[in-house]
């Protein structure tokens, strides 16, 4: 008869936890789920958030807005491209051939700061240092392509002692959509 009041203890002891869990969340949910749905942002937005030893987030986010007088960097413009098969210039070369377009994206504010984009291909190419197009082309290089590639490009900036400097692999595709009206409206200078 001793082993009953111990093992209804034991009883209570096992529910507490999930007892006090449920009246938590029952009081607290609203305010809980608003604390999440908050962290969340936070880390789509780029931020880290650190509980303890835990670290949720550090993503990269979007491109930084310069601010008046701040030097730019690569927080403020990437490279992107494109690439697709360009069959017809097959002949020409006597292998599959790709067309490459690369652009420098950013915040109108970024590439307005931009003076000229010097492109550094491989030193297979017949012209591997090309200056990109004007800034309503968002710095441009069109250049055909029958392999894999990493471009680098600097950037030079108004102001600016040293050209900011980025970099792009250049991976090939049968087909991919077009940079204009996907990119280049989106951070078209004004």
């Amino acid at each position: 008869m001793s082993d009953a009041p111990v093992s209804l203890l034991n009883d209570i002891s096992s529910l507490a936890w999930p007892a006090l869990t449920c009246v938590v969340l029952l009081r607290y949910g609203n305010l809980i789920k608003q604390l999440i749905q908050a962290a969340v942002g936070r880390v789509q937005q780029g931020d880290e958030i650190k509980v303890g030893i835990v670290t949720i987030g550090q993503a990269v986010g979007k491109l930084k807005l310069p601010s008046s007088g701040e030097i730019l960097t690569d927080d403020h413009v990437a490279l992107i491209h494109r690439s697709w098969r360009a069959p017809h210039r097959d002949r020409d070369f006597g292998m599959p051939m790709y067309q490459i377009h690369l652009i420098v994206f950013g915040t109108p504010e970024a590439l307005k700061r931009v003076d000229y984009v010097v492109y550094r291909l491989e030193k297979a190419y017949p012209n591997p240092v090309q200056v990109g197009g004007p800034l309503a082309s968002n710095f441009e290089l069109k250049e055909l392509a029958n392999g894999h590639s990493l471009i680098r490009a600097e950037l030079y900036v108004r102001g600016q002692a040293e050209p900011v400097r980025l970099s792009r692999f250049i991976d090939l595709t049968e087909q991919s959509p077009p940079l204009k009206g996907t990119y280049q409206t989106m951070g078209a200078p004004d």
